[in-house]
């Protein structure tokens, strides 16, 4: 993280162009594949509750320095272009923990379904899109909040759920974009329920 005036004094406050910056350089990141949507959505939401420049240089501190000559989007690899496929019939599979989110995917669903969980998920870039395909069944979505999520459907006797918060996206947060067809199913595309407290809820007054 640069500095504006020369200083490298961390515990000096930080401006709103130094939260912006770190903040690029978080979402250059989670492109990259070196960050998890959770963590960037965590990083970014602390970035822009800093108070000092030390706050700052911690969140990017195992990060390596982003050049500002770096282009918006990397070039996309040849085999990148085709979309990767996932089939479940009567049944379906569970994608989730720390894994690598293909630029464009799909997943059929007949009779059946599958989670795909993209907490801990990394990506290829900064924008994905997944299709879901779905005859008498359907899938789980799972993003975190602070992600942008853009839902086109196509649904004949079936419907999507979608439950994000919108005003919780991030500011230049990575793009996921689902499109849906259904016949007789549907899909849950949602943020993953909130952590309870289980300390508090021990220690709380009985009365």
């Amino acid at each position: 993280m640069s500095s504006t005036d020369g200083s490298d004094d961390r515990s000096l406050r930080a401006s709103d162009d130094e939260r912006a910056e770190t903040a690029q350089q978080l979402t250059e990141a989670v492109g990259a594949g070196r960050l998890t949507l959770t963590e960037f959505t965590d990083r970014v939401d602390a970035a822009y509750q800093a108070v000092t420049r030390g706050e700052l240089a911690e969140l990017v501190t195992d990060l390596p320095a982003a050049p500002s000559n770096l282009p918006a989007e990397p070039a996309e690899p040849a085999n990148e272009t085709k979309r990767r496929w996932k089939i479940a019939i009567m049944g379906g599979s569970d994608y989730k923990g720390r894994w690598q989110v293909p630029r464009k995917s799909g997943y059929f669903a007949l009779m059946g379904g599958s989670t795909i969980d993209l907490r801990e998920a990394t990506l290829p870039g900064r924008e994905i899109e997944i299709v879901l395909v779905s005859i008498m069944g359907g899938s789980d979505v799972i993003v975190p909040r602070g992600v942008r999520v853009v839902v086109d459907s196509t649904d004949f006797m079936g419907g999507n759920t979608v439950k994000v918060d919108e005003d919780a996206e991030m500011p230049n947060a990575p793009v996921i974009r689902i499109r849906t067809y259904s016949f007789m199913g549907g899909n849950d595309i949602k943020h993953p329920k909130p952590k309870k407290n289980w300390l508090a809820h021990w220690h709380r007054d009985p009365q």
